[in-house]
Parts: C-alpha cells; structure tokens; sequence
C-alpha cells in the first residue's frame, strides 16, 4: 500500500474515484476531470469494496458534490468572493470553480496539501486557493487565515464536505464557535449523518457492512445527529437549508430516483450567523 494512500487517508482517494467515475458517465451529475490527478489502484479498490457493502453511498456521495458544485456557483451569482473550504482533502473546486474576483481557502493538514500540490503540478493544474496547512481542530486555524489574507468582516461561504461525521462531537461544536465568534457574516453548509446510524441503535436496519468498511479505512463514524435544531441551539447560528440528499436527488428531476424511506440517515445542512443568510440555495430548497 503506498504511502501517499495512507498519509492522505483512504476516504479522500475513494470520494475522488468516485468524483472521476461519475465525470465519465454518459449523462454526468457534474464534471470532475480534476481529479483524475489523484486516481491509483488502491483507491478503485477501496470504493469498489464500498460499494459492494453499500451500493447507495457512491450514489448519494455523487449527488453531495453536485449539490455542493450548484451552491457555490449560485452563491458567486449572489456576489459572494471568499470561499473556506474546511478540510478540503482532495476537493477541486478552486480550480473547477474559479471566477474573477473569487477567493479560496482550503484548510487542511499540512502533508495532504503538499501531496495535493504536487499532483497537480504534475498534471499541468495551477494551484487556484490558498493552502492553510492546519489540523484545525487542535491550532487557531482562524489565526492562520488571517495571516494568509482572510477576510473576517467580508461575506463567506464555508463548506465543510465529508468532515462532520468522522469528528468528536465537540470538536465540531467547537469549531463552529470559533467561526460564529470571528466571521462576521457567513454560511457554511455540510453533510451529515444520523445519530442512530452511527451508534448502531438496537434493531436498526442500516447494514453492518457499511459502518466496517468505513473503519476499515482508518475512518470510524463517530458523530451523528437525529435532530440538527439542536446543535444549532448549542453553537448559537441559525438553520438556513436542512434536507435529505435522497429529497435533492429526487427534486432534483436527475434519471435515478432514491427511496427517501431506505436512505434516510445522510442529510445536509446550512447554518448562517444572522447578518450573513444569503437565502440561495442549490435547486431552491431551503
């Protein structure tokens, strides 16, 4: 097993497999030739065997990033020109989503930006965001940004994809007062999952397979949450958009249709502090 696989984190390379396939298909939910950049063997093998214990995750995952690709350009329609991406990993928005006067940030540990880096130099991609080398749940990452230029009284789109669940519940509380308490007007939007998936509530349906095959990769599930309202009510924000992905993908009008009562445990969310709702939301919902 290389390496690079194992300091970046397995997930990261699965969630770009997956980015890459769905680029190829005949009629794509999005387009991600980017991270082509990242492809190796042991990532088609890791998302196969994800796959295989749980033919829906490829599926919703694919609808996340549309989702998310549709957010952020209705929030640059919307005027907005800084974006945080927070624990981007293997994220290529800044490159595929880049307009004038826009400004990214990716956090993310030091040695999964120097990988990143360096991938795309080697595939003729320019770096387009500027690379904040922190594990922001044990430093200021805020300080950080401030140093690189951040902009804390400019309107600011965070995303926060595929980080929630892996994360001690307090340090996801801690790092959204950190950005209520510094931002001073900003939305972050994130996906989530159900409590009762990840603790495994007795007689649950959901398959075991799913939650091994995750901590197989070095990822266990350790945070999840059945009613959203109240982490809001604990980090002082406001809901501004909280909906099922299956909901997305079937509002959507996409070819493949999802049975809301069979994926009902992976969701996304939108907190804003009060002066920074902007009220645009990907495929109108909110």
């Amino acid at each position: 097993m290389s390496t690079a696989y194992e300091m970046v984190g397995r997930t990261a390379f699965v969630i770009a497999n997956w980015r890459a396939e769905e680029t190829e298909a005949a009629s794509p939910l999005f387009s991600d030739h980017v991270a082509n950049a990242f492809l190796n063997a042991e990532a088609t093998e890791a998302s196969n065997a994800i796959a295989a214990a749980s033919p829906s995750t490829r599926y919703l995952v694919r609808y996340r990033t549309r989702y998310f690709d549709q957010t952020f350009l209705d929030k640059i329609a919307a005027g907005v020109r800084q974006f945080l991406i927070l624990g981007s990993g293997l994220d290529t928005r800044p490159i595929r989503l880049a307009a004038d006067g826009v400004r990214y940030f990716e956090v993310e540990q030091g040695h999964v930006l120097e990988f990143k880096r360096k991938q795309l130099e080697l595939h003729g991609y320019a770096q387009a965001a500027t690379f904040v080398p922190a594990e922001y749940t044990s430093v200021d990452f805020l300080a950080l940004l401030e140093a690189q230029g951040f902009d804390f009284d400019a309107q600011t789109f965070i995303l926060w994809e595929g980080n929630v669940f892996y994360l001690e519940y307090q340090s996801a509380v801690n790092t959204l007062i950190a950005l209520r308490d510094r931002l001073r007007r900003f939305e972050i939007t994130f996906d989530y999952l159900s409590k009762k998936l990840i603790t495994k509530a007795t007689g649950y349906r959901k398959s075991e397979a799913l939650l091994d095959g995750f901590r197989s990769l070095g990822a266990p599930w350790n945070t999840g949450f059945d009613d959203i309202t109240e982490l809001t009510r604990t980090v002082g924000l406001d809901v501004a958009g909280n909906f099922l992905i299956a909901d997305y993908a079937n509002d959507a009008g996409l070819e493949m249709k999802v049975d809301r009562t069979l994926f009902d445990d992976y969701s996304i969310a939108t907190f804003a502090n009060a002066a920074g709702r902007l009220d645009t939301v990907a495929g109108g919902r909110s």
